[in-house]
């Protein structure tokens, strides 16, 4: 038989599953491994009952009498975390939704409304503010009406940072060289009170948002910092930033970008202030109007680093994108993931290859979805092959909204082959496809554009194949909603590549400009997407 065309070694973990509650957990910590922290299971060789060698780096480990009552039989084990962190990372009703809101000059852009769209016959044009303080002042109404205990705070910029926080006093404001500090700019969102809940503070609230103008600047960089920082004090928390264009202050800047140095360094910022929030577990999402260019692919680092949406928007749907955001229920935080496979095998792009994955995921939400790949060392095929099963471990760690810590790990074996028929046979489709989607789109965001699409044409290859298998049944709609979900990475990819090359001088030759700069916002929106794709966005994958 051919050979398959792509690898077929993925490990596609539904994160939210995982997290799991349940009063059966084990109170005694696990034994762990001296030599890589795996824990001694079923999977383990106990060696007359005074050592266990670990099977994943080999290391023995000494075993006594009291400690042999911890090897546990069952594949899939709950324990209680440290009691001590708990507080530190509790969440539910301290949790806060931050409201970033653009109110620079571009703002007052009006937006053409339909007879139907206006309750006013002598109204015809909306501005993009009075769309934005509409859809404020809808979701203020839902929240108080469903959630009236959360806590919600107002940040605006423009060419100054103000601070409302819930509206009750007077708002903080920040501006000129206060702006330039990020050390600065940190310590005064950690400073701000918590705010109280909606139930006390509606009014107040509204008030402030009737009250925004649009005029100045666009200082994006710095309120962003600003609301990560105010946020980060209650793990579980939301940031949402709504503009209109491109950060164009010194910090953050994304609109004089052309020379690489500014580029790398707004490109960083704004990785630095995503790992800030993954940090502490807040989720941060970036909401556009259509018709404007906000650099979309370096501010949605954002979002796709701390599990947020990025998606650009009509100023008339701005209530049901902010309802969409808030929807999205957080049952976990602090959530930090470790696979560990045997020492002849190694994760593909994930740095150094290396046989321990380590992960961190900050909240997720039920539909929380890691996808990637592994692969044995070529010269560790044969010794592989001696096997019929290899080892896998699964370490979730993660704290639940009332404060509780957990730690679940999962002990597996899973069946080694090198007949391409039989693997051909054990293949999931619906894996595989979400997969492709999924692991295509993480390396064009990390800048592997060509991999990119190498891998996605690779994995369409076999999904042919496995179409095409005399075992396998399905309707050709699902081929064909999957392809057109994987169209930005075939054929738009490609054409990005074809205009990088082209653009090129004999001096370009020399320093090599990142593909990803040349997305447009609608690019790298639906590349974000694809990161998150799941069953529940490919509707007619199957489960």
């Amino acid at each position: 038989m051919e050979q398959l065309p792509a690898n077929c070694n993925i490990l596609l973990l539904n994160i939210g599953k995982m997290v799991k509650d349940s009063d059966s957990y084990i109170r005694e910590h696990p034994l762990l491994c001296s030599g890589c922290s795996a824990t001694c299971s079923k999977l383990n060789q106990i060696n007359d009952s005074k050592t266990w060698t670990c099977v994943f780096c080999a290391a023995e480990n000494p075993l006594s009498n009291d400690n042999i009552f911890k090897i546990r039989e069952e594949g899939d084990e709950l324990y209680s975390g440290d009691p001590l962190l708990e507080n530190e990372y509790s969440f539910g009703n301290q949790s806060m939704i931050i409201f970033c809101i653009d109110i620079s000059g571009s703002m007052s852009v009006t937006t053409e409304l339909s007879q139907d769209q206006s309750n006013d016959y002598n109204i015809v044009y909306k501005s993009r503010m009075e769309a934005v303080k509409s859809a404020l002042d809808q979701t203020l109404d839902i929240l108080h009406k469903q959630h009236c205990e959360k806590r919600v705070a107002l940040v605006t910029f423009s060419d100054q940072v103000k601070l409302y926080g819930d509206g009750l006093k007077e708002p903080l404001v920040l501006q000129d060289t206060e702006l330039l500090d990020p050390d600065h700019l940190k310590s005064q969102g950690e400073d701000q009170p918590l705010p109280r809940p909606l139930s006390e503070t509606l009014h107040a609230l509204k008030e402030k948002i009737h009250c925004l103008e649009e005029s100045g600047a666009t200082a994006l960089g710095p309120a962003a910092l600003v609301s990560i920082a105010i946020a980060s004090k209650s793990p579980g928390s939301k940031v949402i930033i709504c503009t209109d264009g491109r950060a164009n202050t010194d910090l953050g800047n994304l609109e004089d970008i052309s020379e690489e140095y500014a580029y790398q360094s707004s490109k960083l910022y704004y990785s630095n202030l995503g790992d800030l929030a993954l940090q502490h577990s807040v989720v941060v999402s970036v909401v556009t109007i259509e018709g404007t260019n906000c650099r979309l692919p370096e501010l949605g680092q954002l979002a796709d680093k701390t599990g947020g949406k990025v998606n650009i928007v009509h100023p008339l749907k701005l209530a049901d994108e902010f309802q969409s955001i808030l929807e999205e229920d957080i049952i976990a935080t602090n959530v930090k993931l470790k696979v560990f496979l045997p020492l002849t095998m190694y994760f593909l792009y994930e740095g150094d290859q290396q046989s321990v994955l380590e992960k961190s995921f900050g909240s997720v939400t039920s539909d929380t979805v890691l996808s990637t790949e592994f692969n044995i060392y070529s010269s560790k095929i044969k010794e592989v092959l001696r096997f019929s099963q290899l080892p896998i471990q699964l370490h979730l760690t993660y704290t639940l909204p009332d404060g509780r810590s957990r730690w679940r790990i999962l002990s597996l074996r899973r069946p080694v082959t090198n007949d391409c028929s039989t693997a051909l046979e054990s293949i999931d489709l619906s894996v595989l496809q979400i997969h492709s989607v999924q692991f295509s789109a993480r390396l064009a965001m990390e800048g592997y554009v060509s991999e990119a699409r190498n891998v996605a044409l690779e994995l369409k290859a076999l999904i042919d194949m496995v179409m095409r298998h005399e075992k396998y049944e399905a309707p050709d709609v699902v081929y064909e909603d999957w392809e057109n979900s994987m169209a930005p990475i075939y054929e738009d990819l490609q054409e990005y590549m074809k205009e990088d090359s082209s653009g090129k001088t004999e001096q370009d030759s020399h320093r090599e400009v990142p593909v990803v700069k040349t997305f447009s916002d609608e690019m790298a929106t639906m590349i974000f997407h694809m990161k998150r794709a799941k069953n529940k966005v490919l509707s007619k994958l199957g489960n």
